[in-house]
């Protein structure tokens, strides 16, 4: 995926040498990715208000109220991303078309990936009050702490995804077993996938 844009003020999405479209508002989230298998990521929103996951050329759906937090991925081991919702009031993991979990609670992060290596993201909770990540099927450790934002991705290359935070304070990234190096500071957003 290329550099991209986003104004949500106007719903301009600016994808830098590819194109420029308006998608979507102010009030929504930013869902984009792989939702067809294609190879090629799609703009899509979550909006809350209703529930509607507008997904650019690929689908329209309903699912998820106001209260719940957007969190897509590849939960069936395929090429194309799922649909699906945390609904932190009461831990349930809705993953459209494939499970119903419950996993966590009110001020936990979702940390889904793919921690064991199978190809399937499996669901997982980074609880920044005591650094806790818990990682359904796998493991519970503690790294981090609240000031931290959690940010798992493959950074080994090695097909698993690794926990990791970023520390916005110091622009400190700490890959458990993997690295510490220091990149951003301030108001930088990590972004990882």
């Amino acid at each position: 995926m290329g550099t991209v844009l986003l104004l949500p003020s106007s719903g301009l999405w600016a994808l830098r040498t590819v194109s420029r479209i308006y998608f979507g508002g102010s009030a929504d989230e930013t869902v984009q990715g792989d939702y067809d298998g294609s190879g090629t990521w799609s703009v899509g929103i979550f909006r809350p208000a209703s529930g509607l996951w507008a997904i650019r050329g690929v689908t329209r759906v309903y699912f998820g109220s106001s209260t719940d937090i957007p969190i897509p991925g590849y939960y069936a081991g395929g090429l194309s991303r799922e649909i699906g919702i945390f609904r932190p009031a009461s831990g349930l993991w809705a993953l459209r078309g494939i499970s119903r979990i419950y996993f966590g609670t009110s001020g936990d992060e979702t940390v889904p990936g793919d921690y064991d290596g199978n190809g399937t993201w499996g669901v997982g909770i980074f609880r920044p009050a005591s650094g806790l990540w818990a990682l359904r099927g796998v493991t519970r450790i503690y790294f981090g702490s609240s000031s931290d934002q959690p940010v798992p991705a493959d950074y080994s290359g090695s097909g698993t995804d690794n926990i990791g935070i970023f520390r916005e304070a110091s622009g400190l990234w700490a890959v458990r077993g993997v690295t510490r190096v220091y990149f951003g500071a301030g108001d930088d957003l990590p972004v990882t996938r």
